[in-house]
């Protein structure tokens, strides 16, 4: 039986006046076990982006209120102080954004994106990363992929800058990866 990696309990997000609140998230629960993989469904609209982002506590916090457990590994991050969360995003669970076009900084080489996240989560020697970042290019289907290291986001289709969004979400190995639309700017060959 697989350990329960990931609880959810009475997840609600707001956002507006207390009085008279807009509820985009209405009291969700679900569980995920390690290995296990679950799709959240809905319209557009629907709070499945929202979910994605209060497990990271990335809602801005005002305008928006996120209440409820959020339970990782056995750990509240809900009560888990903001200055701990940078710990857990990226090393123990990463996020593939669905806006590739405006998630990634327009001002660092791919390269570099990629660096960062190892970098600050994983021990490895300059030479490892650089290896590590051109191994997860290759993996995710970029042509000459060790060329492409010193590369703008700019000098990217969409769909290239979604395999750089997917190679720095799947960098250190996250326990938990979180797709939110992560085929939306693909091309078929992947």
């Amino acid at each position: 039986m697989s350990a329960l990696l990931l609880e959810v309990r009475g997840l609600t997000v707001e956002f507006g006046p207390t009085e008279r609140p807009l509820r985009v998230v209405d009291d969700i629960n679900f569980d995920v076990k390690a290995g296990e993989a679950l799709g959240i469904v809905g319209e557009s609209g629907s709070g499945k982006s929202m979910t994605s982002l209060s497990i990271l506590r990335l809602v801005p916090e005002p305008p928006g209120r996120v209440s409820g457990e959020i339970r990782f590994e056995g750990t509240d991050l809900m009560t888990l102080p903001r200055s701990r969360m940078p710990d857990i995003r990226g090393r123990d669970i990463a996020m593939i954004f669905q806006e590739p076009m405006s998630s990634l900084n327009p001002v660092m080489t791919i390269g570099d994106q990629i660096d960062e996240a190892l970098m600050l989560h994983m021990d490895l020697s300059w030479a490892q990363r650089r290896e590590r970042t051109v191994e997860l290019l290759r993996l995710v289907g970029m042509p000459d992929p060790k060329s492409r290291l010193g590369a703008y986001p700019s000098q990217f289709s969409g769909g290239m800058r979604q395999r750089v969004m997917i190679a720095i979400a799947v960098s250190c190995n996250p326990k938990l990866l979180i797709a939110d639309e992560p085929t939306t700017a693909l091309d078929v060959t992947i």
